[in-house]
């Protein structure tokens, strides 16, 4: 189990650099999108409205093909034929996302009076619905690299994306003055690209194949999760459509609340996403394995430690990066509901692990109901909370959401598919860390060097606080003990950066 977690740690790590650059990329233009020269506080709203919509989109285009893929991928049965699935696969999702296109397209008029209540956006909203049709595409190429390890091919195609799309983002936005369309124009060239980039690599992992019995199985397996995974996408966007509905300041709120989720959205990108992107394979490999439950058991526990400090740490300092990164004292409000937004991801990265349950008892009816009656409960909540706290009310009504939606998965999962989670742990961290997290709203008009110092404090304590609850066991000191010893050795750190590669699994 111990080279598993290894190999696992590898690839996230990988992963989390692709993740990070990614992340990079959105804090770099955040100042460029909150100055007044580029766009109005409004129009980040509209950008904030037309990114969830992109989000809807993808999910319902991807048809939960990546997710089927990866089922059959390991399937002991086609195992000999992975290049046949692949193909079917792909295949499958290319039409798909052409025939929303030549659906969709035509009505992004009528879509923009929907959202905006004016036509203007049209133009704009029809890059949205090809960059998320073309982005689809690359989903099932990316979901193949992750089911072969080749984790540095995946990092190293989606940094070159990156650095195409912010060259054009900026040259478009400063040079050709084109707004909200040069941001996607930019993002539908960068995904374009990526995917002619790994046109090789897609034909050298194909073979023609098509097998109506296996075609009807993996729809018949996907189709409860096409519905979970629309649900999902609008479970983590309902409270920015329900701002732009039910809120007074409409757009201006939805600003607030799209800068607050772009600096909380690090903490999934790069530690949820980057975790899920390493360990899935993982997850659906060790199926069999005669340590598995032990090694789903730690993989939760510490993939929370690690969320839970980045929590703290983004929820302590959010005041200072608001300051430094908006263009206006304008979205200095936002600093609220950061606390809030961040304690929700917490939720995300547990039920993201605990649902492989249910996938693995192949009960993706239940995932799909569940995440259903969640969007309906979320909904209900941001109806009834926005108009009492705006966007405070959305911030709440997302954590409440999102506990429901773990707890729910982690309760059928564990009675499908028992796996004995160290949950008291788990509760322990989260409300230490919510009471750290909240904390730091409290201090925010103190004096700078004092305030730094308590938030620096706050941060540091977290690991000491948890040792007084006997919240480690006496071999997970001894190895943090032994990694300390060997990663301060800075005259090593060549030598322990060249160990990682020499990691394999079982």
């Amino acid at each position: 189990m111990l080279k598993s977690i290894k190999t696992s740690l590898k690839d996230t790590f990988i992963y989390g650099l692709g993740n990070v650059a990614v992340k990079i990329v959105g804090l770099i233009l955040i100042p460029l999108y909150t100055d007044p020269k580029f766009f109005t506080t409004d129009e980040f709203g509209v950008l904030g409205m037309l990114e969830i919509s992109g989000l809807v989109l993808a999910a319902t285009m991807a048809s939960a093909l990546p997710q089927s893929f990866a089922r059959w991928f390991w399937d002991k049965d086609h195992k000999a034929n992975q290049k046949g699935i692949f193909f079917m696969s792909y295949t499958t999702q290319l039409i798909v996302s052409v025939l929303f296109c030549l659906l969709l397209v035509p009505l992004s008029g009528t879509i923009s009076v929907m959202l905006f209540a004016k036509p203007d956006w049209a133009k704009v909203i029809s890059l949205v619905i090809i960059s998320s049709a073309i982005q689809s595409v690359g989903n099932i190429i990316n979901t193949l690299m992750r089911l072969q390890s080749k984790s540095s091919l995946y990092s190293i195609t989606n940094l070159i994306k990156l650095t195409l799309v912010l060259s054009l983002t900026l040259y478009f936005i400063i040079s050709k003055k084109m707004g909200l369309e040069g941001i996607y124009l930019a993002q539908v060239i960068g995904n374009a690209l990526i995917v002619l980039v790994l046109i090789g690599y897609t034909i050298k992992n194909s073979t023609i194949f098509f097998d109506k019995t296996i075609f009807k199985s993996m729809n018949y397996y996907g189709f409860p999760l096409l519905l979970a995974n629309v649900s999902a996408a609008l479970l983590t966007t309902i409270d920015r459509f329900s701002l732009d509905f039910v809120s007074l300041t409409a757009l201006k709120s939805v600003g607030l609340y799209t800068l607050a989720l772009k600096i909380t959205s690090t903490l999934k990108l790069v530690i949820v996403d980057s975790i899920r992107l390493a360990m899935g394979p993982m997850m659906f490999k060790r199926m069999d394995s005669p340590d598995y439950k032990r090694f789903y058991s730690k993989v939760l526990l510490y993939s929370s430690y690690i969320m839970m400090f980045a929590i703290i740490g983004v929820s302590m300092f959010s005041f200072e990066l608001i300051k430094v990164m908006a263009g206006t004292k304008e979205y200095w409000g936002a600093v609220i509901i950061i606390p809030f937004l961040s304690l929700s991801i917490f939720f995300v990265n547990l039920k993201d692990v605990t649902i492989y349950g249910l996938h693995f008892a192949k009960k993706t009816r239940i995932i799909g109901i569940i995440v259903i009656l969640s969007t309906v409960l979320g909904l209900g909540l941001n109806i009834l909370l926005i108009p009492v706290w705006d966007i405070t009310g959305a911030a709440i009504a997302t954590l409440v959401s999102q506990f429901i939606y773990f707890y729910a998965c982690y309760y059928y999962s564990q009675k499908f598919f028992y796996i004995p989670y160290e949950m008291r742990k788990i509760v322990i961290m989260f409300v230490i860390g919510s009471i750290l997290s909240i904390s730091s709203l409290f201090i925010n008009g103190m004096e700078l060097l004092p305030r730094l110092i308590l938030k620096t404090a706050g941060l540091i304590s977290f690991p000491f606080i948890l040792y007084l609850f006997n919240f480690y066991e006496p071999v997970e000191i001894q190895s943090i003990k032994g990694f300390v010893a060997k990663w301060a050795q800075f005259r090593n750190l060549k030598g322990n950066l060249n160990s990682l590669r020499g990691i394999s699994d079982e």
